[in-house]
């Protein structure tokens, strides 16, 4: 058997010691460096973590899905926001500050180049207390004129209608 500490063989008992929080065999020599003693045949029976569930988000509902897909953003409604926000004196700088976002997102927003996510919309209409949101209009399809969330490339896309005859 060989030191922990110095790495000498170790001739006689071996000591067992606990170093700097670590339960060591060692020689005669290093056992000085210990200042407690460990028995190894009696091994601490181990506390067992109990084991903590992550909160899970709460599956959504139908009825709020179905809510949600049913509003639209109004039209114009990046002018509506940048009116209201100067009417209330705020700057750019300090609108973002104040709905947490950063000041390019509320250009875009005002320009109307961003489609804005949900939750987005929500902390707009709590900050200047207007609403952006309207009821879409039932239409055969099921996509919404102004999706929520970021733009993609089918959204910039229009389609040929090829059954279409000129």
């Amino acid at each position: 058997m060989r030191c922990e500490v110095c790495g000498r063989e170790i001739n006689g008992p071996p000591n067992y010691r606990i170093i700097e929080g670590g339960k060591l065999t060692v020689c005669g020599q290093c056992s000085q460096f210990g200042t407690q003693t460990w028995d190894p045949s009696r091994p601490q029976a181990r506390k067992t973590a109990t084991r903590r569930r992550s909160a899970q988000p709460s599956p959504r509902r139908r009825s709020d899905i179905d809510a949600a897909e049913s509003l639209e953003l109004i039209e114009g409604y990046g002018m509506l926001i940048k009116k209201t926000r100067q009417r209330k004196g705020l700057s750019v700088e300090d609108f973002a500050r104040k709905i947490r976002e950063k000041e390019s997102v509320v250009k875009k927003l005002e320009k109307e180049n961003m489609n804005p996510p949900m939750n987005l919309v929500r902390k707009i209409q709590n900050a200047l207390g207007i609403s952006i949101l309207e009821e879409a209009a039932k239409s055969s399809g099921s996509m919404l004129t102004r999706p929520m969330g970021p733009r993609t490339l089918g959204d910039m896309i229009k389609i040929k209608d090829s059954t279409k005859k000129e």
